[in-house]
C-alpha cells in the first residue's frame, strides 16, 4: 500500500476563487510588502525544491528570513509549561507596528451568546511565502497561546471565510516552536507555498480510523500511520447535525470544536506540546455501503458529513532538537515544509536523515502515543 494518498483531481466542493476575505488579505499583504520598511523577508527571495522520495517534501531557503525575524528580546520566549500565563512585559501584538495590520474580520457571529469575536489580521513580518499572516482573535485581551474549544470554532469559522482551497490556518503551542506567548493561528495559502496540490504532504499520507464515524451526531478521529510520516498524530472530523437533510450535508463545526478541544485539552493536562492545522473538507470521498438485512442488494449507509480536517501533532518539547538539525521543527516542517536555517541545510536536505532527526528528536515516544490513543478512542460519541 502505497504511504500517500491520491484524493483524485475532482472535487466535491465548488472551483476555488478568492473570497472578500482573501482578496482583503492578499491585497492588503502586498501593499504592506511594496510600501517597503514592514515586511523583513521578501518572498521574492525564497528559494524551493521538492527532495526526492515518497513523502513528497518541500524545502525552502532565503538568506533574509533568520536573519531578519523579532529577536528573542522582541517576541522571544523561554517556555518551561504548555500552558502559561502571559507576561506584561514581554512582546506581544498589541505592540506591533500599526502598518502591520491588514484588516479586522469578525470570525464569531454577533448573534451568539457571548457576542462576536473579531480577529486582527496582521502580515507576518517574515513570512514563509505571500499572504503569510497571522490572525489574532480579540488581540487587545493578549490572551494566551493556549488553543481551547472557541478560539477552535474560530479558527474553523476563519477557513471558512476563504473561498479557496490551499488556504490553511496552523497553530504552535508553547514548547512547539511558539514564538509568542499571545494566541494567533498562522494563515498561509499552499499554492504560494510550493505546494501546487494545494495540500501539504502531511494530508496525503494514509490513516486508519481508532474511533466514530461522520454520519449525523457524530464524530471521528483517525490516526495517521506511522510508518507513513515521521511523526504520529490524530485528524478529527465530524457528522452533520441531526436532521440535516441532504447526501452531502455539512458537518457540525461545533462538534467539530468540540472534540478537538477535548484531544487538546488532554495534552496540555500532561504538559505535551503540540501543533494543529485547519484543513478544509477533502477533495474525494468514497460513499461507504453496507449490506442490510442479508439482501443481495447494497444500500447506502447514513450519508457522511463533508468536514473539515483538525491535524493534531503531539510532540516532544522544541528544546530536544539537536542544535545541528539545520531547521525549526515547527508546524509547517511537521507538515512536511522544511524551512532551512542556511543555505547548505537547505542543500543538504534530504528525506531519509530528515526522517531520522524528527523520529528521533521531534515525534513523542511510542509509549507515550500508545497511552494517547487509548485515552482518546473513547472520546468521540
Amino acid at each position: 500500500m502505497s504511504c500517500c494518498w491520491n484524493r483524485g483531481a475532482e472535487s466535491l466542493l465548488p472551483a476555488s476563487r478568492d473570497s472578500d476575505f482573501d482578496r482583503q488579505v492578499l491585497i492588503g499583504f502586498n501593499r504592506i510588502l511594496d510600501q517597503g520598511g514592514v515586511i523583513r523577508t521578501s518572498p521574492a527571495t525564497i528559494q524551493r525544491r521538492t527532495l526526492a522520495g515518497a513523502l513528497g517534501l518541500v524545502a525552502q531557503f532565503s538568506s533574509e528570513h533568520f536573519g531578519k525575524k523579532r529577536s528573542p528580546g522582541e517576541g522571544g520566549i523561554a517556555q518551561q509549561v504548555v500552558v502559561d500565563a502571559v507576561s506584561p512585559d514581554a512582546f506581544n501584538f498589541t505592540k506591533v507596528n500599526a502598518a502591520e495590520r491588514i484588516c479586522e474580520v469578525e470570525a464569531l457571529p454577533e448573534e451568539r451568546p457571548a457576542g462576536p469575536l473579531r480577529t486582527t489580521v496582521l502580515a507576518n513580518v517574515s513570512p514563509l511565502a505571500t499572504g503569510h499572516v497571522l490572525l489574532v482573535p480579540q488581540c487587545e485581551q493578549v490572551r494566551p497561546q493556549v488553543l481551547t474549544e472557541e478560539l477552535m470554532l474560530c479558527g474553523l469559522h476563519l477557513l471558512a471565510k476563504s473561498g479557496r482551497k490551499d488556504f490553511r490556518l496552523v497553530f504552535n503551542s508553547l514548547l512547539g516552536f511558539a514564538s509568542v506567548n499571545h494566541f494567533h493561528f498562522h494563515g498561509l495559502y499552499l499554492s504560494y507555498c510550493g505546494l501546487p496540490s494545494a495540500q501539504l504532504p502531511v494530508e496525503r499520507v494514509d490513516r486508519s480510523i481508532i474511533a466514530g464515524k461522520t454520519t449525523e451526531g457524530c464524530t471521528q478521529i483517525e490516526l495517521i500511520v506511522d510508518k507513513c510520516w515521521y511523526c504520529s498524530g490524530f485528524v478529527v472530523s465530524a457528522g452533520c447535525k441531526p436532521g440535516t437533510p441532504g447526501d452531502e450535508p455539512p458537518a457540525d463545526i461545533a462538534a467539530l470544536a468540540a472534540m478537538v478541544a477535548r484531544v487538546v485539552q488532554e495534552l496540555q493536562r500532561r504538559n505535551i506540546p503540540h501543533n494543529v492545522i485547519i484543513a478544509p473538507p477533502p477533495t474525494e470521498r468514497k460513499q461507504k455501503k453496507v449490506f442490510t438485512g442479508g439482501m443481495a442488494h447494497e444500500e447506502p449507509v447514513k450519508p457522511n458529513a463533508i468536514s473539515p480536517e483538525v491535524f493534531i501533532l503531539p510532540r516532544k518539547p522544541e528544546s530536544e532538537l539537536r542544535t545541528d538539525a539545520g531547521f525549526n521543527a515547527a508546524v509547517m516542517e511537521i507538515s512536511g515544509v522544511l524551512v532551512a536555517q542556511s543555505e547548505e541545510a537547505y542543500v543538504a536536505f534530504e528525506e531519509g536523515k530528515l526522517q531520522e532527526i524528527f523520529k528521533s528528536d521531534v515525534s513523542l515516544p511510542d509509549a507515550d502515543f500508545d497511552e494517547l490513543i487509548c485515552k482518546v478512542a473513547w472520546l468521540p460519541t
